[in-house]
Protein backbone atom coordinates (compact mmCIF):
# COMPACT_ATOMS: atom_id res chain seq x y z
CA UNK A 1 0.00 0.00 0.00
CA UNK A 2 1.29 3.14 -0.75
CA UNK A 3 0.16 5.62 1.70
CA UNK A 4 0.74 10.14 1.90
CA UNK A 5 0.74 11.58 5.15
CA UNK A 6 0.34 14.91 5.60
CA UNK A 7 1.81 17.06 8.47
CA UNK A 8 4.46 13.21 9.20
CA UNK A 9 7.02 14.85 10.20
CA UNK A 10 5.84 15.45 14.06
CA UNK A 11 5.64 13.46 17.44
CA UNK A 12 3.17 11.09 15.62
CA UNK A 13 4.21 10.97 12.24
CA UNK A 14 8.07 10.09 12.99
CA UNK A 15 6.64 7.49 15.38
CA UNK A 16 4.13 5.85 13.00
CA UNK A 17 6.89 5.95 9.86
CA UNK A 18 9.31 4.06 12.65
CA UNK A 19 6.51 1.38 13.53
CA UNK A 20 5.97 0.61 10.13
CA UNK A 21 9.36 0.13 9.72
CA UNK A 22 9.44 -2.43 12.61
CA UNK A 23 6.57 -4.33 11.22
CA UNK A 24 8.43 -4.58 7.99
CA UNK A 25 6.34 -1.87 5.69
CA UNK A 26 8.16 -0.61 2.38
CA UNK A 27 9.59 2.93 3.39
CA UNK A 28 9.60 3.64 -0.14
CA UNK A 29 5.88 3.82 -0.36
CA UNK A 30 5.98 6.56 2.40
CA UNK A 31 5.52 9.92 1.38
CA UNK A 32 5.74 12.95 4.09
CA UNK A 33 4.74 16.35 3.17
CA UNK A 34 5.62 18.94 5.76
CA UNK A 35 6.23 22.32 6.42
CA UNK A 36 9.10 21.81 8.96
CA UNK A 37 12.03 20.80 7.42
CA UNK A 38 13.70 20.95 10.55
CA UNK A 39 11.96 17.78 11.54
CA UNK A 40 13.00 15.82 8.35
CA UNK A 41 15.86 14.86 10.17
CA UNK A 42 13.59 12.51 12.18
CA UNK A 43 12.29 10.54 9.29
CA UNK A 44 14.90 10.95 6.49
CA UNK A 45 16.91 7.66 8.27
CA UNK A 46 13.93 5.77 7.35
CA UNK A 47 14.26 6.07 3.99
CA UNK A 48 10.70 8.01 3.18
CA UNK A 49 10.25 10.40 0.62
CA UNK A 50 10.15 13.82 2.04
CA UNK A 51 8.35 16.66 0.59
CA UNK A 52 8.53 20.75 2.48
CA UNK A 53 5.67 22.37 1.24
CA UNK A 54 3.04 24.47 3.24
CA UNK A 55 -0.30 23.07 2.84
CA UNK A 56 -2.37 25.79 3.73
CA UNK A 57 -1.20 27.08 0.62
CA UNK A 58 -2.20 25.19 -2.88
CA UNK A 59 0.68 24.65 -5.07
CA UNK A 60 3.13 21.71 -6.73
CA UNK A 61 2.95 19.49 -3.55
CA UNK A 62 -0.35 18.54 -5.00
CA UNK A 63 1.18 16.22 -7.10
CA UNK A 64 2.65 13.98 -5.07
CA UNK A 65 -0.37 12.11 -3.92
CA UNK A 66 -0.39 10.87 -7.78
CA UNK A 67 0.16 6.91 -7.07
CA UNK A 68 -1.22 7.15 -3.84
CA UNK A 69 -3.68 4.62 -2.40
CA UNK A 70 -4.43 6.44 1.59
CA UNK A 71 -4.26 9.31 2.91
CA UNK A 72 -3.21 9.42 6.83
CA UNK A 73 -3.62 13.00 8.14
CA UNK A 74 -1.80 14.18 10.94
CA UNK A 75 -1.22 18.31 9.85
CA UNK A 76 -1.99 20.62 12.95
CA UNK A 77 -1.80 24.22 14.61
CA UNK A 78 -1.35 22.91 17.81
CA UNK A 79 -0.61 26.14 19.88
CA UNK A 80 -0.36 29.71 18.88
CA UNK A 81 -1.71 33.41 20.39
CA UNK A 82 -4.20 34.13 17.89
CA UNK A 83 -6.51 32.88 15.56
CA UNK A 84 -4.89 33.06 12.18
CA UNK A 85 -2.77 30.57 12.42
CA UNK A 86 -5.11 27.57 13.26
CA UNK A 87 -7.59 28.66 10.62
CA UNK A 88 -4.69 29.01 8.16
CA UNK A 89 -3.15 25.39 9.17
CA UNK A 90 -6.37 23.36 10.40
CA UNK A 91 -9.02 24.76 8.02
CA UNK A 92 -7.19 25.92 4.65
CA UNK A 93 -5.24 22.92 4.86
CA UNK A 94 -7.66 20.23 5.49
CA UNK A 95 -9.42 21.75 2.52
CA UNK A 96 -6.23 21.35 0.52
CA UNK A 97 -5.47 18.26 0.97
CA UNK A 98 -9.17 16.63 0.42
CA UNK A 99 -8.60 18.70 -3.49
CA UNK A 100 -5.09 17.48 -3.87
CA UNK A 101 -6.41 13.83 -2.51
CA UNK A 102 -10.01 14.03 -5.24
CA UNK A 103 -7.38 15.39 -7.97
CA UNK A 104 -5.07 12.48 -7.54
CA UNK A 105 -8.25 9.86 -7.05
CA UNK A 106 -7.48 8.86 -3.62
CA UNK A 107 -10.78 8.25 -1.87
CA UNK A 108 -9.65 7.01 1.36
CA UNK A 109 -8.71 9.46 4.60
CA UNK A 110 -7.44 8.64 7.96
CA UNK A 111 -7.76 11.76 9.88
CA UNK A 112 -6.68 12.99 12.70
CA UNK A 113 -8.71 15.18 15.35
CA UNK A 114 -8.16 15.26 18.92
CA UNK A 115 -10.53 14.75 21.76
CA UNK A 116 -9.70 18.89 22.43
CA UNK A 117 -13.24 18.42 19.68
CA UNK A 118 -15.25 16.93 22.42
CA UNK A 119 -14.31 18.24 25.81
CA UNK A 120 -15.19 22.24 27.21
CA UNK A 121 -12.32 23.75 25.85
CA UNK A 122 -13.84 26.77 23.57
CA UNK A 123 -10.64 27.87 22.36
CA UNK A 124 -8.81 28.55 18.59
CA UNK A 125 -7.54 24.74 18.53
CA UNK A 126 -10.53 22.99 19.54
CA UNK A 127 -12.55 25.23 17.73
CA UNK A 128 -10.72 24.54 14.40
CA UNK A 129 -10.49 20.56 15.22
CA UNK A 130 -14.52 20.51 15.50
CA UNK A 131 -14.55 22.83 12.15
CA UNK A 132 -12.15 20.21 10.09
CA UNK A 133 -14.04 17.24 11.18
CA UNK A 134 -16.95 18.95 9.48
CA UNK A 135 -14.97 19.29 6.65
CA UNK A 136 -13.72 15.87 6.45
CA UNK A 137 -17.60 14.44 7.07
CA UNK A 138 -18.92 16.41 3.93
CA UNK A 139 -15.61 16.32 1.54
CA UNK A 140 -16.82 12.72 -0.23
CA UNK A 141 -13.90 11.39 0.63
CA UNK A 142 -14.64 7.49 2.54
CA UNK A 143 -13.21 8.94 5.97
CA UNK A 144 -12.09 7.39 9.33
CA UNK A 145 -11.61 10.27 11.98
CA UNK A 146 -9.40 9.30 15.22
CA UNK A 147 -10.29 11.69 18.35
CA UNK A 148 -7.21 10.67 21.07
CA UNK A 149 -6.76 12.00 23.62
CA UNK A 150 -3.62 12.85 25.53
CA UNK A 151 -0.43 10.98 23.31
CA UNK A 152 2.78 10.59 24.52
CA UNK A 153 6.45 8.54 23.40
CA UNK A 154 9.54 9.02 22.01
CA UNK A 155 10.15 12.03 20.72
CA UNK A 156 7.12 13.84 22.50
CA UNK A 157 8.05 17.96 23.86
CA UNK A 158 4.52 18.94 24.21
CA UNK A 159 2.79 16.15 26.87
CA UNK A 160 4.42 13.69 29.28
CA UNK A 161 7.75 14.83 27.08
CA UNK A 162 7.61 18.46 28.76
CA UNK A 163 6.66 16.82 32.42
CA UNK A 164 9.63 14.37 32.26
CA UNK A 165 12.03 17.65 30.79
CA UNK A 166 10.75 19.59 33.55
CA UNK A 167 10.90 17.16 36.29
CA UNK A 168 14.48 16.99 35.33
CA UNK A 169 15.33 19.98 35.57
CA UNK A 170 13.63 20.43 39.13
CA UNK A 171 12.97 18.50 41.96
CA UNK A 172 9.41 19.07 42.52
CA UNK A 173 6.32 19.86 40.14
CA UNK A 174 3.47 21.75 41.37
CA UNK A 175 0.40 19.78 41.30
CA UNK A 176 -3.10 22.33 41.00
CA UNK A 177 -5.30 21.56 43.76
CA UNK A 178 -6.24 18.33 44.87
CA UNK A 179 -4.44 16.78 41.85
CA UNK A 180 -7.34 14.18 41.32
CA UNK A 181 -7.69 15.05 37.64
CA UNK A 182 -8.25 12.26 35.48
CA UNK A 183 -6.17 11.85 32.34
CA UNK A 184 -6.22 9.00 29.70
CA UNK A 185 -2.42 8.71 28.18
CA UNK A 186 -2.29 6.49 25.49
CA UNK A 187 1.54 5.36 24.33
CA UNK A 188 2.07 6.25 20.75
CA UNK A 189 3.15 3.01 19.55
CA UNK A 190 -0.48 2.10 20.07
CA UNK A 191 -1.83 4.48 18.47
CA UNK A 192 0.18 3.62 15.50
CA UNK A 193 -0.63 0.40 15.72
CA UNK A 194 -4.35 1.24 15.21
CA UNK A 195 -3.39 3.25 12.36
CA UNK A 196 -1.79 0.17 10.72
CA UNK A 197 -4.73 -2.07 11.78
CA UNK A 198 -6.91 0.55 10.17
CA UNK A 199 -5.02 0.74 7.16
CA UNK A 200 -5.40 -2.79 6.54
CA UNK A 201 -9.60 -2.77 7.67
CA UNK A 202 -10.30 0.46 6.49
CA UNK A 203 -13.46 1.50 8.92
CA UNK A 204 -15.55 3.84 6.17
CA UNK A 205 -16.96 6.88 7.74
CA UNK A 206 -16.59 5.98 11.16
CA UNK A 207 -15.17 8.63 14.49
CA UNK A 208 -13.57 6.96 17.17
CA UNK A 209 -13.08 8.22 20.06
CA UNK A 210 -9.37 7.10 21.19
CA UNK A 211 -8.53 7.45 24.67
CA UNK A 212 -6.35 4.97 27.02
CA UNK A 213 -7.66 2.78 28.96
CA UNK A 214 -6.16 3.52 32.04
CA UNK A 215 -7.60 6.47 33.48
CA UNK A 216 -4.94 8.13 35.51
CA UNK A 217 -4.72 11.09 38.18
CA UNK A 218 -2.79 14.39 37.42
CA UNK A 219 -1.18 13.85 40.80
CA UNK A 220 -0.15 10.19 40.36
CA UNK A 221 1.14 10.36 36.38
CA UNK A 222 3.48 12.68 38.04
CA UNK A 223 4.41 10.56 40.93
CA UNK A 224 5.08 7.82 38.54
CA UNK A 225 6.97 9.88 36.16
CA UNK A 226 9.39 10.62 39.47
CA UNK A 227 9.61 7.11 40.15
CA UNK A 228 10.80 6.16 36.45
CA UNK A 229 13.71 9.57 37.21
CA UNK A 230 14.51 8.43 40.24
CA UNK A 231 16.17 11.42 42.98
CA UNK A 232 14.63 13.06 45.62
CA UNK A 233 11.92 15.04 44.31
CA UNK A 234 8.42 15.92 45.69
CA UNK A 235 4.87 16.64 44.09
CA UNK A 236 4.14 20.64 45.54
CA UNK A 237 0.16 21.25 46.07
CA UNK A 238 -1.13 24.53 45.16
CA UNK A 239 -4.38 25.81 44.46
CA UNK A 240 -5.46 26.44 40.76
CA UNK A 241 -4.57 29.95 40.22
CA UNK A 242 -1.36 29.93 41.99
CA UNK A 243 -0.97 26.92 39.64
CA UNK A 244 -1.17 29.03 36.08
CA UNK A 245 0.93 31.48 37.40
CA UNK A 246 3.42 29.36 37.91
CA UNK A 247 3.08 27.90 34.88
CA UNK A 248 2.40 30.53 33.05
CA UNK A 249 5.83 32.26 34.38
CA UNK A 250 8.22 29.11 33.82
CA UNK A 251 6.94 29.49 30.30
CA UNK A 252 7.91 33.20 30.02
CA UNK A 253 11.24 32.63 31.44
CA UNK A 254 11.93 29.47 29.47
CA UNK A 255 10.73 31.04 26.11
CA UNK A 256 8.39 27.80 26.03
CA UNK A 257 4.64 28.01 25.42
CA UNK A 258 3.24 24.11 25.87
CA UNK A 259 0.30 24.98 28.13
CA UNK A 260 -2.25 27.59 27.80
CA UNK A 261 -5.17 28.78 30.07
CA UNK A 262 -7.75 27.16 28.27
CA UNK A 263 -5.83 23.78 28.78
CA UNK A 264 -5.14 24.23 32.29
CA UNK A 265 -9.01 24.98 32.42
CA UNK A 266 -9.46 21.18 30.57
CA UNK A 267 -7.12 20.17 33.16
CA UNK A 268 -8.29 20.78 36.23
CA UNK A 269 -12.23 19.92 34.84
CA UNK A 270 -12.27 16.75 35.65
CA UNK A 271 -13.62 15.91 32.49
CA UNK A 272 -13.15 12.35 31.31
CA UNK A 273 -13.91 11.66 27.36
CA UNK A 274 -15.93 8.17 26.61
CA UNK A 275 -14.86 4.75 27.06
CA UNK A 276 -14.52 2.52 24.53
CA UNK A 277 -12.62 -0.60 24.14
CA UNK A 278 -10.84 0.69 21.01
CA UNK A 279 -8.30 -2.37 22.00
CA UNK A 280 -10.13 -5.02 22.11
CA UNK A 281 -12.18 -3.92 18.37
CA UNK A 282 -8.48 -3.92 17.15
CA UNK A 283 -6.71 -6.41 18.75
CA UNK A 284 -4.29 -3.86 20.46
CA UNK A 285 -2.51 -4.42 23.79
CA UNK A 286 -2.07 -1.43 25.25
CA UNK A 287 0.89 -0.38 27.03
CA UNK A 288 0.80 0.47 30.61
CA UNK A 289 1.80 4.40 31.39
CA UNK A 290 4.37 2.87 34.09
CA UNK A 291 6.16 1.34 31.06
CA UNK A 292 5.41 3.72 28.69
CA UNK A 293 7.13 6.63 30.93
CA UNK A 294 9.92 4.03 31.50
CA UNK A 295 10.47 3.47 27.13
CA UNK A 296 10.21 6.97 27.05
CA UNK A 297 13.13 7.82 29.59
CA UNK A 298 15.11 5.16 27.93
CA UNK A 299 15.14 5.94 24.43
CA UNK A 300 15.69 9.52 25.22
CA UNK A 301 19.38 8.58 27.65
CA UNK A 302 19.95 6.15 24.26
CA UNK A 303 19.91 9.34 21.96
Amino acid sequence: MKILIAGGADFVGRNLIRVLQNNKFSMKDITVIDKDETNFKYIKPFGVKTVSADMSEAGEWYKEFNGNEIIINLAAQISAPTYEPFHKNNVLSVNNVIEAAKTAGIDRIIHFSSAAALSIRKDFYAETKLEREEIIKKSGLQYCIIQPSIMYGPTDTKNIGYLINFAKKIPFFPIPGHGKWPRQPIYIDDMCLLIMAMMRNFPENKVYSINGKESIYFRDMIKIVFNQLGGFKFRLFIPVSVFKFAMLSYQRLTGTNQFTSDQVESLTSGEVFPDYPWWEEFNIDITPFEEGVRKMIEMSANN
